[in-house]
């Protein structure tokens, strides 16, 4: 078998042939991710007006819980991108999504403006490493030639848009549906 200047093997022709398939699943996959990125950015200001009225926040209240998130996730992209670097796309991915998925689900459960702002810090923590490690994957999967449309698939308006014109209606539909729960007899 030959091997490269680096010791790894030189992909055989069927691989060679799979690559450029797999690379644009992965761009969509990191599309995706994207996508629901923008979502949990945007989904506190959307539920800000019944969770004010529930919790009875003033707005400053609602302006620090909205900015939580924003201010881990700037803090963090610089030594994100450090512990990419150390161990790598996979794992720190996978670490991210399993601390993105809890900080979602405590915002949930928090119960006062303390908890909802301690569970945006964290998702602002868990989401830190998200656009560095898109990047080096596409570093890793893309040839330098394709690396601008691959990232430019994830980063174009169109997803923005559909983040907006998409996320906000879902949204706004959870939370009628959860409005009318009541009226209905339903009481979580």
């Amino acid at each position: 078998m030959q091997r490269t200047c680096r010791g790894a093997p030189l992909l055989n022709e069927h691989r060679a042939r799979a690559i450029p398939r797999r690379r644009w699943r992965i761009a969509t996959l990191l599309g995706v991710g994207v996508l629901i990125n923008y979502f949990d950015r945007v989904n506190l200001s959307v539920a800000a007006p019944d969770l004010s009225a529930e919790l009875g926040l003033t707005p400053a209240d609602i302006g620090l819980l909205l900015s939580a998130y924003a201010w881990s996730y700037a803090v963090l992209q610089i030594p994100a991108g450090m512990i990419l670097d150390r161990f790598g796309v996979t794992l720190v991915g996978r670490v991210g999504a399993l601390l993105w998925a809890v900080a979602s689900g405590l915002t949930a459960l928090a119960g006062g403006i303390v908890g909802i702002f301690a569970a945006r810090l964290a998702l602002g923590v868990a989401e830190a490493p998200s656009f560095p490690g898109n990047a080096k994957a596409t570093g890793y999967w893309f040839p330098r030639q394709e690396r601008a449309r691959a990232r430019g698939t994830r980063r174009d308006p169109v997803w923005r848009s559909v983040a907006g014109h998409v996320g906000v209606p879902f949204a706004v539909r959870g939370h009628l549906r959860l409005r009318t729960l009541p009226a209905a007899g339903y009481s979580p």
